[in-house]
């Protein structure tokens, strides 16, 4: 292998670090921070139509997430899905006015009713996000 591909395989390899894994230290949503907490094995499904795809901070000091505005029956219902670098690693691709059924377990955060998802599933998409106890996948791509 010559310097030149030595080059570029460094370079590849400190972009995808920065750009795809941008927090790889503790940001709030792993299974031990305080938020994980807040999920419990009571499994409850919200399903609608997606009205508005958002990027948020469940609690204070806590990196950005992927959240979602769900309109089922007449409640719009805040669905907290996972980190933001897991939706980009993912290349999570939900949009407004899609059907949605999301599994996961009913949550106080901040002081708000949220919906904490631990599968998702959007036309051919099924995407789980939470083992059976509860435990985040993305614990386990860091």
């Amino acid at each position: 292998m010559n310097i030149f591909n030595l080059k570029i395989c460094f370079y590849f390899t400190v972009f995808l670090s920065m750009n795809i894994f941008p927090q790889t230290k503790t940001d709030g949503w792993e299974e031990s921070g305080r938020y994980n907490k807040l999920f419990s094995n009571k499994i409850d499904t919200v399903s609608g139509i997606v009205l508005n795809v958002l990027l948020a901070s469940p609690m204070p000091g806590m990196a950005q997430g992927v959240q979602l505005q769900v309109l089922s029956g007449k409640d719009t219902v805040t669905v907290h899905l996972c980190p933001k670098w897991v939706g980009v690693y993912l290349n999570l691709n939900i949009q407004p006015k899609q059907q949605v059924v999301i599994e996961g377990c009913r949550a106080v955060c901040k002081g708000a009713h949220v919906f904490m998802a631990s599968k998702l599933t959007a036309d051919t998409i099924i995407l789980q996000l939470r083992d059976d106890k509860g435990s985040p996948i993305w614990d386990k791509l860091r």
